[in-house]
């Protein structure tokens, strides 16, 4: 059945698919048809590696980060990924790494060098430190994974002490009346190690040679993390905080059996700079898919001569989706494999009818 707009439905109810946003960038989406890629349009940066302050029971990114060593970007890199990023055309940057970002007490320097040269900026944290980082204002957005409502809940689910909970709420209501028009969001990850999710041990498991030499600390026997029920409660919360929220669902088991695409297509849209100075082509399975080992050789000049190049397009043709158990751009991929060219499942969409 045809979509049909709701003529009942208000203008500030209204709201727009995100993927809607592939409109605006028409070069990006022409370049993919084409096989002559544009520069990515967002890119993930890693300021922090192998390392995090809490420990999620679910952290899709807790194998990849500790299989390697504690390292953090240097001013100089920053400084540099910003005046390259405006050079070649990247048009925002999304702050969240494998660890945590605040880790980094020169982050706000990555902040300045975005400001500089007009890269948008969101970023993504836990929260816990946020009180420690400057320029602030400089973000288009704050995105902070809270996952609970019970500070016991948040402490059982993160292997952290209650009183940081805390410590992220106030610094929310801080940043809120330092900060009232930047756009803050409070993510909520409902997971359950009763029911038959994706824990931080299953992800990625035969994508990288070494993963199976590190197991990661699981749940005590007889604990129980679970925060389903208490999401019902988010939206109050942020109500009273003044933020939005989004709610996602865990990962389930099967979850790639269910994707409905078969390539990685909207791979040159983005990419991931480490804190090592490697380009990851997918943040879901950093260290899996390296373009390059330095993005910062040659004065910069490697990665643009690398992108879209044969050694580009061979990596992104080794992506098996079924083998990347959370792939976080799923919908993205989907979009551009069924509705911007032919795929498997354009049928399924009706494409014409618009």
């Amino acid at each position: 059945m045809p979509f049909s707009e709701n003529p009942t439905t208000s203008l500030e109810e209204f709201k727009i698919d995100p993927k809607i946003k592939l409109l605006r960038h028409r070069k990006n989406i022409d370049g993919i048809i084409s096989g002559k890629f544009e520069p990515p349009i967002m890119v993930d940066v890693d300021v922090v590696e192998g390392f995090c302050n809490l420990d999620c029971a679910w952290c899709s990114q807790a194998k990849s980060r500790a299989l390697k060593p504690r390292r953090y970007m240097s001013k100089d890199t920053m400084y540099g990924l910003g005046k390259f990023s405006k050079k070649w055309g990247i048009k925002s940057w999304r702050i969240a790494t494998d660890s945590e970002p605040t880790l980094n007490k020169e982050l706000h320097h990555l902040f300045i060098s975005g400001k500089e040269n007009q890269i948008d900026m969101g970023l993504t944290t836990n929260g816990v430190l946020l009180d420690k980082v400057k320029n602030l204002d400089y973000l288009t957005w704050i995105g902070i994974s809270l996952d609970a409502v019970d500070p016991r809940t948040w402490s059982i689910a993160k292997k952290s002490p209650e009183k940081n909970f805390l410590r992220i709420i106030d610094n929310i209501k801080k940043i809120k009346d330092k900060f009232p028009n930047l756009d803050i969001s409070i993510k909520y990850h409902k997971w359950s190690s009763e029911q038959d999710n994706l824990g931080k041990n299953d992800f990625y498991p035969d994508m990288n040679s070494h993963s199976e030499d590190k197991k990661l600390k699981n749940l005590k026997e007889n604990e129980v993390v679970d925060n389903i029920k208490e999401s019902e409660e988010l939206p109050e919360l942020a109500k009273k905080l003044g933020v939005s929220y989004v709610i996602r669902d865990a990962f389930p088991a099967n979850f790639s059996d269910k994707y409905k695409f078969t390539k990685c297509l909207a791979t040159p849209l983005s990419g991931t700079f480490g804190a090592d100075h490697k380009f990851h082509l997918c943040c879901d399975a950093r260290n899996v898919f390296v373009l390059t080992d330095d993005y910062t050789k040659n004065n910069w000049e490697e990665l643009p001569k690398l992108w879209g190049s044969k050694k580009h397009k061979d990596l992104i043709d080794s992506i098996n989706p079924k083998k990347c158990l959370g792939c976080s751009k799923f919908k993205l991929c989907s979009v551009v494999e069924n509705i911007v060219v032919d795929g498997e499942y354009t049928k399924n969409y009706q494409v014409n009818f618009i």
